[in-house]
């Protein structure tokens, strides 16, 4: 129940009080704007219309993710989603004000409202940011984690990213874990935070433990662990089973995914027609080769198909090195493929993947075969994501980066199919304009750390009392002054 209300309960609200804002808005502005109090029409318009401006209002926030509260996310990305989702209120506010006669909307009333509901939707956001990273819910935490180098890699950004939400107070190294859990080391911990390299009966342990003591659990979650995720309750005789179904979409959804790609990439394709022309004939201007690149890639049930890309590299770029991801100030990227990768015009081509049947506008980006045999070997999870078309843009896209590792990315592909909706299409869609516009997603993969744990030590050094341990294979010591501290040097 507390769960519900702190999700459900708090979308409400937050609902409630955009509806309040636009009231609020409308009203101060009619305020400025007319000394000598507001006109009967203009205001009489605006009280009839009000239920078509909450929707406006409720809906694009809902695509922009302003009602997902499921999460711990950086204020900027928020406030830059909310920022995305007043200009298309306003647009919309626009379109509808020509559509209906009988809402009448100045301009000036307009643009003064969208600044006072803009200063109003932001401070409300960043009050409640402010209330969960300065004093509700900054969690004393203890990290859990193998000597693994993945795992000292997550717990890095977790400890680097983390910083609002967690305060990671212990980090203890562990080879092995057995059932009994001195109450020592639980004194002041809200939370635990465990590593992704620790076995299914460690972490399951590490969960009942936290559980019995009221902790939360932060985890990277395995990928059968995701398949748990929508599975559906079942009784066979006195058994509680779960029904698990492959990550794929059914047939009414294939459908209706295959009509929004068509009319919506026929539209874009409208839209983005006088860009397209001006790369067809600068990018040959700019550097040698052709303006259009074609490249084999793999697609739904791992068959290849021609992926069609404005060239961003040199011509040919790697026919010293073969197929290399692009990487940070890779050399290899001309100065204009610089900007149109950034922009993601680049991709623009593929709209006629679309519209042929290769690709759908949403779904995860397709691969060379070279990297998909490469992956597939090292993630065996990897081949469910080509049960579904490749696509243009996807939920890996939106919510991590160029640079994230494929693990990370399948993580994400895998959640998109298993909780695929229309809905969900439409949301990755909006969240895509915000992933160009801000650019920070599309940066190419940094060098690899040989060692990342001399970075962590040093990160747990400046977090203050933090406490590196690594208690022996099968022992967990209650007392950290005992336990093992590692330095750099020891690593």
């Amino acid at each position: 129940m507390i769960k519900l209300f702190r999700n459900n309960g708090m979308k409400a609200v937050l609902l409630l009080l955009d509806g309040l804002l636009i009231y609020f808005s409308f009203l101060l502005a009619y305020r400025f704007l007319n000394h000598s109090g507001s006109p009967i029409t203009e205001w009489d318009s605006f009280l009839q219309n009000m239920p078509w401006l909450a929707l406006f209002t409720a809906t694009t926030n809902y695509f922009f993710n302003l009602y997902d509260l499921a999460g711990r996310r950086k204020p900027s990305q928020f406030l830059f989603n909310l920022f995305l989702a007043q200009l298309f209120i306003a647009a919309e506010l626009i379109v509808y004000s020509y559509w209906m006669s009988s809402f009448r909307l100045s301009p000036g009333i307009l643009f003064a409202a969208f600044l006072i509901q803009m200063v109003l939707s932001f401070g409300l956001r960043l009050l409640l940011f402010y209330a969960q990273s300065k004093g509700i819910s900054v969690k004393r935490t203890l990290a859990i984690v193998t000597p693994e180098a993945g795992d000292l890699a997550t717990l890095q950004k977790m400890m680097l990213e983390g910083k609002p939400w967690f305060r990671i107070e212990r980090i203890l190294q562990v080879g092995d874990v057995r059932a009994e859990m001195p109450d020592g080391w639980w004194v002041g911990i809200e939370a635990i935070w465990i590593g992704p390299g620790l076995s299914t009966s460690a972490k399951a342990e590490w969960v009942r433990l936290a559980g019995q003591r009221n902790v939360e659990v932060i985890m990277v979650p395995d990928f059968y662990e995701l398949y748990l995720a929508d599975a559906e309750p079942q009784q066979i005789d006195d058994l509680l089973v779960y029904s698990l179904m492959p990550p794929q979409l059914t047939l009414p959804e294939r459908v209706l995914k295959r009509m929004s790609d068509i009319v919506i990439s026929l539209l874009l394709l409208l839209i983005a027609s006088p860009v397209m022309l001006i790369m067809f004939f600068v990018i040959p201007l700019t550097s040698k080769g052709k303006a259009l690149f074609v490249q084999e890639r793999i697609g739904l049930s791992e068959k290849p198909f021609p992926l069609y890309k404005f060239r961003s590299m040199i011509e040919n770029a790697e026919a010293a090195t073969g197929p290399v991801l692009a990487g940070k100030e890779d050399a290899r990227i001309t100065r204009l493929g610089q900007f149109i990768r950034a922009t993601r015009i680049d991709e623009l081509p593929q709209l006629f993947n679309v519209l042929l049947g290769h690709m759908s506008l949403v779904g995860p980006r397709p691969e060379r075969a070279f990297f998909v045999t490469r992956f597939k070997e090292e993630l065996p999870h990897y081949t469910y994501r080509l049960l579904v078309k490749p696509g243009l843009t996807g939920y890996a896209q939106v919510m991590a980066g160029y640079a994230t590792t494929p693990s990370d990315k399948l993580r994400y592909d895998l959640m998109y199919i298993k909780r695929y909706s229309f809905l969900l299409d439409i949301r990755i869609l909006f969240q895509t304009i915000r992933v160009i516009l801000q650019r920070e997603q599309a940066k190419g993969v940094e060098p690899s750390t040989a060692n990342p744990a001399p970075a962590v030590l040093a990160l747990s050094s400046l977090a203050g009392a933090t406490h590196l341990a690594h208690p022996a294979a099968n022992s967990l010591d209650p007392n950290p002054a005992s336990a093992q501290t590692l330095t750099p040097s020891q690593t």
